[in-house]
């Protein structure tokens, strides 16, 4: 075979790279380029307070994903943290020790087979927990977890949104058993909510996680008791049924993370949002180094007023 000679070389070589300019020219001119892992785009904002809750799947799911969390954790800049599914609490402390503006706390449930633990992340500058507990430690049949329970303080520039926070794992699974133990739950949790707003001086609670079942069900629907009582409960997630690209499971297609607030709490969502955040297709890889959930997110514009 001749050898090509030098002006023939690098005839071939600049075709070559005009060529690859004109693709890289095409390629940012009609689609995006790929997000940088962990790099999402911020939801958060001085004027509002907002609530995520987020399965994490048996947290951590690889070695990479505490530094990837905690990367969008900072980035998407929320101020509050609903969190399912804590596998491993040395990965979780390893985790709150990479957000220098974030503090936490995790449930005290153990189970012989391992763990799946509640907890909370928060902005340690605006949001204050206290009075950290749980309830219905001794019904594992309604309450495979044991509801964890925070009194919160959220502030900033002067404006004050105090509550009462419950963080909420219900039974998975879809046989009757698991669909009568979730029906179970509600309905115990609901009478439970009743009694503390009728006999306690706090009004406004918040109640979020991952119930594992939808509300727009339309067989023997496990949320009844709270949807037959508009006057007092309203789940924010309401507005995304129905709506696939709502979804916070999106391996099924289905809404299953939820957000209930009480009747009093509503004085506080008025001109508010909630969403669910499609974070896999902002992350490269979501579904194996973070989660099979989706995070679902509610905006209070509680410190604009």
């Amino acid at each position: 075979m001749p050898v090509p000679d030098k002006r023939t070389y690098l005839t071939v070589l600049m075709m070559g790279l005009a060529i690859l300019a004109l693709s890289c020219g095409e390629r940012r001119q009609n689609s995006v380029d790929p997000t940088p892992p962990g790099y999402v785009t911020p939801r958060g904002a001085e004027a509002t307070f907002e609530l995520a809750t987020w399965n994490l799947e048996y947290f951590p799911q690889t070695v990479n994903t505490v530094e990837e969390v905690a990367r969008i954790i900072e980035a998407l800049d929320i101020d509050l943290y609903a969190i399912q599914e804590i596998n491993d609490t040395t990965a979780f402390r390893d985790l709150l020790g990479r957000l220098p503006e974030y503090d936490g706390r995790f449930s005290d449930d153990v189970y012989s087979w391992g763990y799946l633990k509640t907890g909370l992340i928060y902005r340690r500058s605006q949001i204050s927990v206290s009075r950290v507990r749980q309830i219905f430690w001794d019904d594992w049949y309604a309450f495979t977890r044991p509801p964890l329970v925070a009194d919160v303080v959220a502030q900033r520039s002067g404006a004050r949104f105090d509550f009462v926070l419950i963080v909420l794992h219900l039974k998975a699974g879809s046989d009757s058993d698991d669909r009568a133990r979730r029906q179970e739950a509600v309905e115990k949790l609901k009478a439970y909510l009743d009694d503390e707003i009728a006999s306690g001086q706090e009004k406004d609670y918040l109640v979020v996680g991952d119930w594992n079942d939808e509300l727009d069900d339309t067989g023997d629907n496990v949320f009844t008791a709270f949807l037959q009582d508009p006057e007092s409960y309203r789940f924010l997630t309401a507005s995304l049924t129905g709506k696939t690209q709502y979804a916070s499971y999106p391996r099924y297609g289905t809404l299953i993370d939820h957000i209930l607030i009480s009747q009093d709490a509503l004085a506080e969502y008025q001109a508010g949002s909630t969403e669910t955040l499609r974070l896999d297709e902002e992350v490269d890889g979501y579904d194996i180094k973070i989660s099979d959930h989706r995070p679902v997110m509610a905006v209070f514009p509680v410190f604009g007023k």
